[in-house]
C-alpha cells in the first residue's frame, strides 16, 4: 500500500504526488540526505529541485512534482526520493491553526 497519491498535474506535463497523511518536510535535512545518496539538488529555500530524468521538485508539504508524461518513471523516481527522505527527523506533522 502506498503512502502517497499520484495524479497528473493539471497545469504541466507532469505528475504530482501528495502524501496521504499531512506532513511537513525539513528541506535542509532532505537536501543533505538526497545529496548523500547521489542526487544533484538545488535548494531554492522554498523547494528542492532534483536534477535527472525526470526532473523532480520537492516541496515542504511533502509533495513532489515529476516533470514527465511517463507515470511509471514518475512513480519510480518519487519512490526513490521518499525512500531517501523518509527517516528525516521523522516527517513533522503539518501545522494546523486552531482558528
Amino acid at each position: 500500500m502506498s503512502y502517497y497519491l499520484l495524479k497528473p498535474c493539471r497545469t504541466a506535463t507532469a505528475f504530482i504526488s501528495t502524501l496521504k497523511k499531512s506532513r511537513r518536510v525539513d528541506l535542509t535535512e532532505a537536501a543533505e540526505r538526497l545529496r548523500s545518496r547521489g542526487w544533484r539538488v538545488s535548494d531554492v529555500k522554498v523547494m528542492l529541485i532534483l536534477e535527472g530524468e525526470p526532473e523532480l521538485t520537492l516541496y515542504e508539504s511533502g509533495k513532489i512534482l515529476a516533470k514527465t508524461d511517463d507515470e511509471k518513471a514518475a512513480r519510480e523516481a518519487i519512490d526513490r526520493v521518499y525512500g531517501a527522505i523518509e527517516p528525516v527527523a521523522p516527517l513533522a506533522p503539518a501545522y494546523r491553526s486552531r482558528y
